[in-house]
């Protein structure tokens, strides 16, 4: 995926789980219960998630593109 789009997507997606997470604690209804305490949670799990994945596609980098001290030293 292009970096650009994937910052964009990323973004968004980022914004989308903040809006979530402050409806669910400041404006949803208090009065769910019973199955729909469980949704709630399932939502704010759901949201968690989505903040986690937007932080993979903002900050790309893997593991492999780190520079290893073990190479340097044998090319010098």
């Amino acid at each position: 995926m292009d970096p650009r789009l994937s910052r964009i997507v990323g973004t968004l997606l980022l914004l989308l789980g903040i809006t979530v997470v402050l409806w669910r604690a400041l404006g949803s209804p208090r009065d769910w219960e019973g199955d729909m305490r469980l949704f709630r949670g399932a939502l704010m799990l759901g949201a968690l998630g989505v903040i986690g994945l937007s932080a993979r596609l903002i900050f790309p980098g893997t593991r492999g593109e780190a520079p290893d001290d073990t190479t340097e030293k044998a090319d010098s």
